[in-house]
């Protein structure tokens, strides 16, 4: 079935919104339709994120000290800096997005596939009062106000990922970024 313009509109916004940890030296991948076994990911993104501190930091938004795990953190945002040589190491958050416009697409069986460390339901604004009490409480919902605007309504839990689960959705996104190229040039996309 073929996408409506306003999913396609929301599914671009999300290409840019948010990252766990803003930077332009930080890695941040997504891919759409993204296979994970129990159906197909809207919209799929793999980033960096602080899974470990060695020593102590400093949060520039709130001053606070933070020692060890520094991730997931409300007080921090991940806007950590050095302090004495100290260092960190990185891992791959992965979030899913799921995009719904209207309260029957919100009801279908299809297309609730939750995986990753973090997932949204993402909808137009005027959904969320009909839709509300139907969203999980370790889901996420994030509004869509137009024009490329996206706010966040609801955060969601943090859920572990096995790394072997990891390692095949990060695979399975790969496929979709590398066909994309080959299929452009030949002219079918």
């Amino acid at each position: 079935m073929a996408e409506s313009a306003l999913t396609k509109e929301i599914k671009e916004s999300l290409r840019g919104y948010a990252p766990r940890m803003p930077s332009k030296m930080r890695t941040i991948r997504w891919a759409e339709e993204v296979d994970v076994g129990t159906g197909f990911v809207d919209s799929i993104r793999f980033e960096d994120y602080i899974v470990r501190t060695h020593g102590e930091y400093s949060c520039r938004l709130t001053e606070c000290k933070i020692k060890g795990l520094c991730f997931p953190n409300d007080n921090c945002r991940n806007c950590v800096h050095k302090h004495n040589g100290t260092c960190h190491e990185l891992g791959i958050a992965m979030t899913c997005f799921e995009v719904k416009i209207t309260k029957s697409d919100f009801k279908s069986k299809n297309g609730h596939n939750f995986v990753g460390n973090f997932n949204y339901y993402v909808i137009p604004k005027e959904l969320y009062l009909d839709v509300a009490g139907l969203v999980p409480e370790d889901i996420g919902i994030i509004l869509y106000h137009g024009h490329g605007y996206l706010k966040k309504k609801k955060e969601c839990t943090f859920k572990e990922v096995d790394k072997g689960d990891l390692s095949s959705y990060l695979y399975n996104a790969l496929k979709k970024w590398v066909d994309q190229y080959p299929l452009m040039l030949s002219g079918i996309v």
